[in-house]
């Protein structure tokens, strides 16, 4: 867990700061969701030309990047939406 080394402290976890953590970090996982959209559409083509790679090549890196940005977009989004519902139980 991101704040797990707070524990020992929960009077330092306040609510404004799982707020904002919650909001950036939902916010970044929309950024690598874009970024692996992009990469499935135009990433292999992108590195094909930049890159002097053959092209299947290149697509097959592109779809590794978009799998892989797109994996760890939704961990920080269920990481994110676990920190709302930290902050919503009473055992807390």
């Amino acid at each position: 867990m991101l704040l797990s080394f707070l524990q020992p402290f929960p009077s330092i976890v306040t609510a404004a700061t799982r707020s904002f953590w919650k909001a950036f970090l939902h916010g970044l996982a929309w950024v690598l969701f874009a970024i692996a959209g992009l990469a499935f559409w135009v990433g292999g083509r992108a590195i094909s030309e930049f890159g002097k790679i053959d092209r299947i090549l290149a697509e097959m890196l592109g779809l590794l990047i978009a799998a892989a940005t797109g994996a760890l977009g939704y961990v920080l989004k269920n990481f994110s939406d676990d920190l709302r519902s930290d902050q919503d139980s009473p055992g807390q």
